[in-house]
């Protein structure tokens, strides 16, 4: 592949980024690299059978049988992948040796796709997972002088791929129209199978602060988790992803729903309603626990006594008609934001 042609495919590479074709447009570019036959795009996941997204000249039946004979033993790359984790290109002879299974994948299954080489792409995905792309030849092997162009360009094709997958988060904060951005509010992502793959900082506040507020166990699919949210009253909301989505085929972003939506002040009344009530030291303490600070981290930034800390709580929940900080934090989670804005005001002023 010439150098001017190399970087026509690399600027339409660019233009796919955040585009559900992006890894069909980076398969390609690979193809013209390593001439192939036929080629897979495959999600892997700890923990779970893998998510065929993409097949090049592939039966549906051999897709099928694929996924029907536990990859998590047979396929050498899976068990290769989830033994380390690094990005990198690998070729057949040396992702064979670790799968569990090896004579299944080299006496099988390798007759059935019709293949004489083959080799795979690994790229981290958030969650312990990967997206992997592989080319297969029917006769030729792989030269090493192939292999060796391709793992130079290896480097920019997973900055393209790391940028690709920020891309895709930041459309997902712009698609969740009740929160401001996924880092910033109690988001999780689940695979098709109810699993976690994602859960920002806020979900898991959101899930320690009452049992209630825990989604069904990972053996729940993930079409039983949309019922149960949708039937329930509450702050949940859900956005149902493609099959082809690569953070998680067919599975679903759950988030909580924020107070403060365009045209509705409540929250802001609700916050400053609190406010009011709160003395300047209260003030202080509730902002600090809202930021995650422990007991000792706010004796030590206000220089007071832990006990004295300890006095106002007890005093701010007599206010807030509340009992313990898990419920106060419970109470004010559906304005927390303009409550912290609140308080930061107070404290300036």
């Amino acid at each position: 592949m010439d150098p001017d042609a190399l970087t026509i495919a690399l600027g339409g590479l660019a233009r796919e980024i955040g585009e559900p074709n992006f890894h069909l447009r980076l398969l390609e570019i690979v193809g013209q690299l390593l001439p192939h036959e036929m080629g897979w795009i495959v999600r892997y996941r700890a923990g779970s059978e893998p998510d065929v997204l993409h097949t090049k000249a592939i039966d549906a039946k051999l897709v099928e049988y694929y996924l029907q004979t536990k990859p998590s033993a047979g396929d050498p790359y899976l068990c290769s992948w989830r033994g380390n984790s690094v990005p990198r290109i690998e070729t057949l002879d040396v992702a064979l040796p670790q799968a569990i299974d090896r004579h299944f994948y080299a006496d099988d299954f390798k007759k059935r796709a019709e293949f004489t080489d083959e080799l795979a792409l690994f790229l981290p995905m958030p969650g312990a997972s990967c997206i992997s792309l592989f080319l297969e030849r029917r006769e030729q092997m792989f030269a090493s002088r192939e292999l060796d162009q391709a793992k130079r360009l290896f480097p920019a094709m997973l900055d393209f791929h790391h940028a690709h997958i920020k891309s895709l988060f930041s459309k997902l904060s712009m698609a969740l129209t009740d929160c401001h951005s996924i880092e910033e509010s109690a988001v999780t992502v689940l695979d098709r199978s109810g699993r976690a793959v994602f859960s920002t900082p806020g979900w898991r506040k959101f899930e320690l602060m009452d049992e209630r507020n825990r989604l069904p166990e990972a053996s729940a699919p993930v079409a039983d988790v949309s019922e149960l949210i949708a039937r329930a009253s509450g702050p949940l909301r859900m956005l149902p992803l493609d099959d082809l989505n690569p953070v998680a085929p067919g599975g679903l972003v759950v988030y909580v729903a924020e107070a403060d939506q365009p045209g509705n002040d409540s929250g802001i009344r609700a916050a400053e309603a609190v406010a009011k009530q709160l003395t300047p030291r209260e003030r202080d303490i509730m902002l600090l626990t809202l930021e995650g600070m422990s007991t000792g981290a706010i004796a030590q930034t206000l220089s007071i006594a832990k006990g004295s800390i300890k006095n106002c709580r007890l005093r701010m929940y007599r206010k807030l008609g509340v009992s313990s900080e898990r419920a106060m934090i419970s109470a004010v989670m559906p304005f927390t934001k303009q409550l912290k804005a609140s308080l930061k005001d107070g404290t300036r002023r």
